[in-house]
């Protein structure tokens, strides 16, 4: 084993400092002694650099016990943030991220997301503006990634399969030139998983299904996001499920997709007609037959799915996107059962439940991309 050096030591230090009082609030001179092991003095000191790079500020002045009444000293988390960037058809939605994982601000500018020139040059416009608020307001921006509803080449730099949004062919450079910041393209669905992992750190395997007018899907493994060689682990939205059926965008017939979308729960039909998520479920609730059995249909095509995706990893399900608002606990129940009846090896013990990341997850996860490496590279 190396042995350790001056330098390293310090660096030990001001990480253990710095991760001291990102999880906890309000920490004394005198905890961090405790906690850590640590000399006053060499507590003094990191806490003067922490203070000099921003991300501490001295807090309230307790009650004396007796001696000097000691100061506690705060993270602060909005010193520095990353932007991510979410795209649907006509709105793309830009949300500022702390070092906590907390929106700290948003925007919505209804424009259209395409690969097209004159598209990146105005979302990026957007974008610098934006970054400028946050910067006069004293928030560094790390960097600002963007949420992609299709296929991302190996190494990131460009959207391969982006038949969803058109967006076929946009490279990272156009969006770094058309913003001025650093930027990545995160498939939709893993930026999702990624918020899964930020706010439970519980999460060892897990398969993650967001359902919505695209469904997608992602795949955890050991506390990580499963990439895949050509980050194409987790496309589940792809796999047939009914041979020869419903066409898919993909071009292919009987995907997961057509089945599992909202939109064949809410889409012009001959039974339901075309109508909200909203007018869907109020009728379900309210045990009209039609889109009862329409709503039954679709947990047995979402069942059919879990059991096959688990046969292939036999882990706990994450179900999110834009249905779950709608979903009761009995609707998990009865997915469960649905599942359990097409489940192979009976006596097999998992969960299938909600995400709690909700309301705007895949941009939060997406911006997450450079807070967390940052995290831990001030706390590890």
């Amino acid at each position: 084993m190396p042995k350790a050096t001056t330098a390293s030591i310090k660096a030990q230090n001001l990480h253990a400092v710095t991760a001291h009082i990102y999880t906890h609030h309000g920490v004394t001179k005198q905890d961090l002694q405790q906690t850590l092991g640590l000399s006053l003095p060499t507590i003094s000191q990191n806490l003067r650099a922490l203070e000099q790079s921003g991300l501490i500020a001295k807090g309230q002045t307790l009650d004396s016990t007796g001696g000097r009444r000691a100061r506690t000293y705060v993270f602060q988390p909005q010193t520095r943030c990353a932007i991510g960037v979410g795209t649907a058809s006509n709105q793309v939605t830009l949300c500022a991220v702390d070092l906590k994982g907390n929106v700290i601000a948003e925007e919505h500018h209804d424009i259209t997301f395409s690969a097209n020139p004159k598209s990146i040059a105005n979302i990026g416009q957007k974008i610098s503006r934006f970054a400028a608020s946050l910067e006069g307001k004293g928030s560094h921006v790390l960097g600002a990634a963007f949420a992609i509803k299709g296929l991302i080449s190996e190494d990131g730099s460009e959207v391969i399969y982006g038949n969803i949004m058109n967006d076929t062919g946009l490279e990272l450079t156009a969006l770094e030139k058309a913003t001025g910041l650093k930027c990545a393209l995160i498939h939709d669905s893993m930026a999702s998983a990624s918020a899964e992992l930020w706010f439970d750190k519980s999460i060892h395997d897990a398969i993650c299904l967001y359902l919505g007018r695209r469904p997608g899907g992602a795949i955890i493994v050991d506390g990580s996001i499963s990439l895949g060689p050509n980050r194409r682990n987790g496309t589940i939205e792809h796999m047939t499920l009914v041979p020869g059926g419903l066409p898919c965008y993909c071009g292919n017939k009987g995907c997961m997709d057509p089945y599992c979308s909202t939109e064949f729960l809410t889409g012009d039909d001959k039974d339901t007609g075309k109508q909200s998520l909203d007018t869907f479920f109020a009728s379900v609730r309210a045990g009209d037959e039609k889109t009862g059995a329409r709503f039954d249909s679709w947990l047995g095509y979402l069942a059919q799915t879990i059991n096959n995706v688990r046969n292939v990893l036999a882990c706990d399900i994450i179900i999110g996107g834009a249905v779950t608002q709608y979903l009761t606990a009995e609707d998990f129940a009865r997915l469960k059962t649905k599942c359990d009846s097409l489940n192979t090896f009976q006596s097999d013990t998992y969960q299938i439940r909600k995400s709690i990341c909700g309301q705007e997850q895949e941009i939060v996860g997406a911006a997450l991309h450079y807070i967390d490496p940052y995290v831990s590279s001030i706390c590890e």
